[in-house]
């Protein structure tokens, strides 16, 4: 049987991936969850067992030692495996509640091995949102698996022992094959069982399509949920907690902007979504109620008659009567959770597709060649996923080791996706690029830094060469600021985690980030606008040390501002993904073409400046 464009058996094979997949973040929980369940569904029977018995004992012999035994078990069964049906429960609640950190560093640790092409896809980021959005916002995924489990397991448990009780203690002998006419008669004979049977099984069929139909609604306020996750997110997570959104928010009161932004694109989808989950709920839960009355009904009919009829002693009625609606139950409940379960797959195949996307190689290793920080990029040509142009078209270019070049165009014109393939961080779509096999650094503009101490920012590890440290701050021009800090390389940076944090200017920050190239001491350093939040001053003294931060090293330097190609022995100028000019500062802006273009227009541009 299909259900949502898959066979039961491919069903089956996901579930059992999932339970596989959730035992690597959270280990022995869903054995856990087993014992728990089956601790949990034998108390209920212990009490209905030992009724049972009693009431047999005071409408036979009446031995007060055989009551007071049965009393005593019941009273001591029920106590000691209802403590530890409490521990276990805790524990599975601790470990549901672990669910969700575990279930994220499992995303992220995926987010960090996978390609960086496809971090910057954006239905990758979509499905990633879709993925958090299931758990975050209805629970869905592997927090509805390790639920559905328990609950499976519960069913399981509690219809295995109805099926033993009734087995033993249903009043099968002296069945007839027909019936006279009257209720004593029929429910004596084989007919009797066949209408019970059928009772069950068509409250199980209902039931199952009952949760069916609410799934379907819940799935599909899913759908649209997790984009609703993803925008409120922004808004409450990252810009109205960062504190420069909080100047604008107060300067250009935009509260009153982002509440009905945040109203008309979140919260109010969200609640009408959320109505139609309750009212389909509601609508599903009248019906499963009138079949459990129209059931239980019939079950005290027939087992009322079979006890008249004396098919069944009358210790035996409430055992009987208990074992039949339990097993109606666990079998409802297994179609439902299983019907779940199916309907689960939908969101546990994002989590599959997302935790199997493609790797970085770590093996991978590119071609050796003479000169330990030479670099040859080799006609190449690179088109982003998804899209129709290419980046770069047919792109050769060799630099050679020690030598400090600068790349230079405006605005699209290929200059970061060169150096995003010469670092590997994508795979060029045609021709090659070689580097000696050797490790680089790299400052981006939109670099990050992290809430530790400036120590370990630098060192980008649990460890930090001290020695190394106060070289590369020195470097940079910030040595000074350091040793103002009374923690000094111990100084945490931000106030997130630690109430002795400091912040930084966005100058200081860049700093920090270019230091943190120099201290990882690479024969191949790679700048990407590195001082586009410094002033001037603090711009000029970088460039006056770039020969001794670079020193002995391959630079490439990518920049705007054409002020910083004079420190370097060539300039390379691209436009519309091509290198269109290369040389010298000098050689370049004495003839017509698109570097002096763009020199003359900063030069005018700083010259109006001044004028003014």
């Amino acid at each position: 049987m299909r259900k949502n464009g898959r066979t039961l058996i491919e069903d089956l094979k996901l579930i059992r991936r999932g339970m596989i997949e959730f035992g690597t973040f959270l280990p022995r929980q869903l054995r856990l969850l087993f014992i728990a369940s089956l601790i949990s569904m034998i108390i209920p029977y212990i009490g209905i067992y030992m009724t049972s018995m009693v009431i047999s004992e005071l409408s036979g012999l009446r031995r007060v030692s055989a009551l007071i035994t049965y009393i005593a078990v019941s009273i001591s069964l029920t106590l000691l495996l209802s403590v530890l049906s409490a521990i276990l429960n805790k524990k599975i609640n601790v470990g549901y509640n672990q669910l969700f950190p575990a279930h994220e560093i499992r995303l992220n640790e995926k987010a960090n091995a996978m390609k960086y092409s496809l971090l910057e896809n954006e239905k990758i980021r979509a499905l990633r949102d879709e993925v958090s959005g299931s758990i975050d916002c209805s629970g869905a995924g592997m927090g509805s698996l390790y639920w559905d489990c328990g609950s499976i397991f519960n069913a399981i448990i509690s219809g295995v022992i109805s099926i033993i009780i009734l087995a033993l203690n249903v009043g099968i002998e002296g069945t007839t094959l027909g019936f006279s006419g009257s209720m004593f008669s029929f429910a004596n004979s084989v007919w009797g069982y066949f209408v019970l049977a059928l009772v069950i099984l068509i409250s199980a069929f209902i039931s199952s399509k009952m949760t069916a139909k609410i799934f379907d609604v819940s799935f599909d306020v899913f759908l649209n949920g997790a984009k609703y996750n993803r925008y409120s997110g922004y808004y409450k997570l990252e810009y109205l907690s960062d504190d420069k959104s909080a100047k604008d928010v107060r300067l250009y009161h935009q509260k009153s902007l982002i509440l009905k932004e945040v109203l008309d694109k979140c919260y109010i989808p969200f609640s009408k979504g959320d109505k139609r989950e309750k009212d389909a709920s509601s609508m599903g839960n009248g019906v499963l109620l009138f079949l459990s009355a129209i059931t239980g009904g019939v079950v005290y009919i027939l087992v009322g008659a079979k006890a008249m009829n004396g098919s069944i002693g009358i210790g035996n009625v409430l055992l009987v009567y208990a074992a039949v609606t339990m097993l109606i139950k666990a079998l409802t409940d297994f179609s439902m959770t299983f019907t779940d379960l199916r309907n689960n797959n939908e969101h546990l195949i994002r989590y599959f597709n997302y935790v199997s996307l493609d790797e970085e190689n770590a093996s991978a290793s590119k071609t050796d060649i003479t000169g330990k920080g030479e670099v040859v990029v080799d006609n190449v040509s690179f088109k982003y996923p998804g899209s129709r142009n290419n980046t770069l078209n047919n792109v050769s270019l060799k630099i050679s080791d020690g030598e400090k070049v600068a790349i230079v165009g405006a605005n699209g014109s290929g200059k970061t996706t060169l150096v995003k393939l010469i670092c590997g961080l994508y795979d060029v779509s045609n021709g090659s690029i070689t580097i000696g096999n050797i490790p680089v650094s790299v400052v981006f503009q939109d670099f990050s830094l992290l809430s530790l101490p400036i120590g370990n920012n630098i060192s980008a590890g649990a460890l930090c060469d001290k020695a190394k440290v106060w070289n590369a701050l020195e470097k940079v021009g910030m040595k000074e600021r350091v040793e103002s800090f009374d923690r000094k390389l111990e100084q945490p940076l931000f106030k997130d985690y630690d109430d002795g944090g400091c912040d930084l200017s966005g100058g200081e920050a860049q700093k920090i980030a270019i230091a943190r190239g120099i201290y990882k001491d690479s024969p191949l350093f790679i700048l990407d606008e590195p001082t586009a939040a410094l002033d001037p001053y603090a711009e000029y003294e970088i460039f006056t040390k770039m020969n001794e931060i670079s020193a002995n090293k391959t630079t490439i330097f990518i920049s705007h501002r054409l002020y910083s190609c004079k420190f370097c022995d060539r300039v390379i100028v691209m436009d519309k993904g091509q290198i269109v000019q290369e040389g010298t500062h000098d050689e370049l802006v004495s003839i017509p073409g698109k570097y002096s273009e763009m020199w003359n227009a900063q030069a005018n541009h700083y010259t109006d400046y001044n004028a003014s």
